[in-house]
């Protein structure tokens, strides 16, 4: 049985870019729950670096909790 984790960046979870305060927010959340982040390089038209990624079932969870 695989039980692999799905990540996923905020863009790729929202349909498009977050900004940089709600990315941030996210960040300082997922730091202080001691969610394991991951990082990955994305190269396109519109950006090319590191980007952060996050667990689906707690992007799942964290958007569902905020007001």
């Amino acid at each position: 049985m695989n039980t692999q984790t799905e990540y996923k960046s905020l863009y790729e979870y929202l349909g498009h870019p977050a900004g940089s305060d709600l990315g941030k927010k996210v960040a300082e959340a997922a730091a202080a729950e001691k969610v394991r982040i991951s990082v990955k390089d994305v190269k396109n038209s519109k950006y090319e670096g590191k980007i952060m990624v996050y667990p689906v079932d707690w992007l799942d969870y964290y958007f569902s909790n905020i007001k």
